[in-house]
Parts: structure tokens; sequence; C-alpha cells
């Protein structure tokens, strides 16, 4: 097998959010700076109707819109603490975290996911198992997965 030039012109970072995640976005924004990447910052919202289904008078809209105006609020507030520039893509979707990251990542030709080895809670790991090792295991996109250096 003959392989091209590896030309990385896109790096997204999914994040959830936790401090984790965060660090991940800081190297993320280092890879993309040193390597003139365009940088994507992705989050994903869980799908309330389809965790708990149908349930008559549940404000699932009303309690999505609220979670996206909040991961927003969140997302603008990193991008601003961390000068990531105006040419930072915001993208916040909703679904199971692992396939639209890697759904998301395909379709917008992106050449590298930095990804934070672990998210926000270890019972979240033990419940759902990790989205990032789902990522790992599906994406055929390069990974980096970036842990939190220990004190």
């Amino acid at each position: 097998m003959e392989f091209k030039k590896v030309d990385i012109k896109t790096v997204m970072v999914p994040t959830d959010l936790s401090e984790n995640a965060e660090y991940a976005l800081l190297f993320a924004k280092s890879v993309a700076e040193k390597l003139g990447a365009r940088l994507i910052v992705y989050h994903c919202l869980t799908d309330i109707d389809k965790s708990i289904g149908y349930v008559p008078g549940f404000p699932g809209e009303q309690i999505e819109k609220s979670m996206r105006d909040e991961a927003m609020k969140e997302l603008t507030t990193l991008k601003n603490r961390y000068q990531l520039g105006s040419d930072v893509e915001i993208v916040v979707e909703k679904g199971d975290a692992y396939r639209k990251i890697v759904d998301f990542a395909q379709s917008h030709h992106v050449d590298l996911i930095i990804i934070s080895a672990r998210g926000k809670t270890k019972l979240e790991k033990f419940i759902f198992g990790s989205v990032t090792e789902k990522v790992v295991r599906i994406s055929d996109i390069p990974l980096l997965v970036v842990k939190i250096p220990k004190e």
C-alpha cells in the first residue's frame, strides 16, 4: 500500500464542556495554529425525546432550546477566554454523541479529531460507555486522544 502525503487542513475538537475537554480544546488550538488548519469546536446535546420517549405534555422543545442556548453561551465563553479567533467554527447538534461526531467529521472533511480521553463523570462512562472509545472504534478519520496532565 502506498500512502499519500498527510495534509491537515481541518481539525475538529468535540467537547462535553468538561475540564478534560477544555484541555483538549487548548491542545487542538495549538495544533491547528501550528499547522495553519481550520478549527471546529463541536458539542453534541443529548436527544431528550430519544432518551425518555414520548411523554404527553413534556416540554422537550423548550428544554432542548434551553440546553442549546446554555451550550452556546459556554462555548462562546471558552472561545473568548482562549482567544480562539473569529475563524473558529462552533457547532452544536443533538443526538448520539459518538455517532454525530464521526458523521459530522466525515461530512465536513475533517482531517484530524482531537478528543479528550475522559468526559464529565465516571458514572456516565459506566452507564453509557465512553464516547471517546466509541469514536476511536468507528472513525476512519485519524484521532489524537488527549489526557489531562497530572499535577
